[in-house]
C-alpha cells in the first residue's frame, strides 16, 4: 500500500461506495478494482469544487515553448532506440506476487500436497475429489487447495476480512481451516 489517494468529486453517490450496504454489479466490480488502493472520496459541489477544476485545466495546451537539443546528442539518443520525451513523471514500480501465485508456490513446497498429488498418480479413491491443472495445482472440486502455512492463511483471511473495501458475505458463509 502506497500513500492515500483524496479523490475530489461533485457525485454525492460515489462518497458513499464504501459504506453502501447494496451494491449494484457495476459498482461491485468498481470496488473490486480499486479495493487495493488506499482511496479517500470527498464531495465538493460543483461551483465549489476549484481544485477538480484546476486540475483539469492542461497548462501546456495554452503556451508555446521551443527547446532545442543538441544533434550529437539526438542522433546517439536514436541510435539507442531512445527518445526525448518533453513532460512525463518518474515512478516507481514494486512487483510483488500476488496471493493467488502466492498459494501455488505454497502448495509445490508443502508435503501434504505432495502426498495428495502422489494418490492422484496411483488412483487413490480417497482422493478423487482433487484433481490437477496443466500447470500441476491443486484444486479441490472447483476450489483452490490451501496448503497448512499458517501465515499464508492469514494473509488470506486478512485481505477477506479486513480490507476496508471488502464485501463479507457473512460468518455462516465461511468455512473451517
Amino acid at each position: 500500500m502506497g500513500s492515500p489517494c483524496r479523490i475530489y468529486t461533485d457525485h454525492k453517490s460515489l462518497k458513499y461506495l464504501f459504506t453502501q450496504a447494496d451494491l449494484n454489479m457495476r459498482q461491485r466490480r468498481w470496488l473490486e478494482l480499486i479495493k487495493d488502493y488506499a482511496l479517500e472520496v470527498h464531495y465538493h459541489p460543483r461551483k465549489a469544487n476549484v481544485v477538480a477544476d484546476a486540475l483539469s485545466r492542461k497548462a501546456h495546451c495554452n503556451s508555446i515553448s521551443s527547446i532545442s537539443y543538441d544533434d550529437a546528442l539526438c542522433h546517439e539518443m536514436e541510435r539507442l532506440n531512445l527518445e526525448i520525451v518533453p513532460y512525463g513523471t518518474l515512478a516507481n514500480l514494486v512487483l510483488t506476487p500476488t496471493l493467488h501465485e502466492q498459494i501455488i508456490s505454497a502448495q509445490k513446497q508443502d508435503e501434504g500436497m505432495n502426498k495428495i498429488r502422489q494418490r492422484l498418480a496411483e488412483n487413490d479413491t480417497r482422493v478423487e475429489c482433487f484433481h490437477q491443472d496443466e500447470e500441476s495445482v491443486l484444486w479441490f472440486k472447483n476450489i483452490l487447495v490451501v496448503p497448512k502455512d499458517l501465515e499464508l492463511r492469514k494473509q488470506l483471511l486478512d485481505e477477506a476480512h479486513l480490507s476496508r473495501y471488502s464485501i463479507h458475505l457473512g460468518s455462516n458463509k465461511c468455512t473451517k481451516i
